[in-house]
């Protein structure tokens, strides 16, 4: 039978034990949501181009707006300006459902990040005929302007949706389809989307990153600025369902 002493220094080595149990406790949690923070914020840095983080980071003004880059010193490519065809088959040929999400993902974030990364852009240069017009507006992800659907006339298997992102008057697109369409090297045609349809056709979406004046193929002039923010969750990539 214990004595008395015998059964507080008991109740006094429970009592430690509980006090040290729930210290253990409280200090794992805490530790816990460190690491949770850490990951996250991570996470959250490393993908602007998804709707979450995007909105996150732009709360707390943690994005750079989007730049307009001067035709003297646009980002590098390693690769110079390419014409649809030599994109298809030199880089993205191989690509098909979720390596070509990635590869999307990481378009849309080095566009969104103003090019950081060193070579991490693709220009585009060609001759297209223009099938359709869209007028963006807020449910795009670009959400003022206009894009022109049009096919590439050396190599039929691809084809090109210029965005045009301005705040002019949304018919300045008009009468363009059946028209010619000209990407030089001097209009900065960077690629953010890939797609490819079901008829094995494969579609660059491109968005001049030094803006300024474009002159249409109907004779109007736009002038082009850098969205001030994007609708990150919005339609994407755009589509054409039929003539404007």
């Amino acid at each position: 039978m214990r004595t008395g002493k015998e059964r507080k220094g008991y109740g006094d080595q429970k009592s430690n034990l509980a006090s040290l149990f729930w210290w253990s406790l409280a200090i794992s949690t805490l530790s816990a949501l460190v690491v949770l923070s850490w990951v996250s914020s991570i996470y959250i840095f490393n993908n602007p181009s998804e709707k979450i983080p995007y909105k996150i980071l732009s709360k707390f003004d943690k994005l750079e707006p989007i730049e307009k880059f001067s035709k003297s010193a646009p980002p590098q490519s390693k690769i110079g300006f390419r014409s649809l065809r030599e994109l298809m088959e030199t880089e993205f040929s191989n690509l098909s459902g979720v390596h070509l999400d990635y590869q999307n993902k990481k378009l849309l974030k080095n566009y969104i990040e103003n090019y950081k990364i060193k070579n991490s852009i693709y220009y585009v240069k060609g001759d297209f005929k223009i099938t359709n017009t869209k007028i963006l507006d807020k449910s795009d992800l670009i959400t003022n302007g206009i894009a022109i659907e049009a096919n590439s006339k050396n190599f039929p298997k691809t084809a090109v949706i210029f965005i045009l992102p301005t705040l002019q008057d949304r018919n300045i697109g008009a009468d363009l389809i059946g028209q010619d369409l000209t990407l030089g090297t001097d209009i900065f045609s960077s690629v953010i989307n890939v797609n490819t349809t079901s008829n094995k056709r494969m579609t660059f979406t491109v968005v001049p990153i030094v803006y300024g004046n474009f002159n249409l193929p109907n004779s109007h002039t736009i002038n082009m600025k850098p969205p001030k923010t994007l609708n990150i969750g919005g339609n994407w990539p755009l589509d054409f369902l039929q003539p404007n």
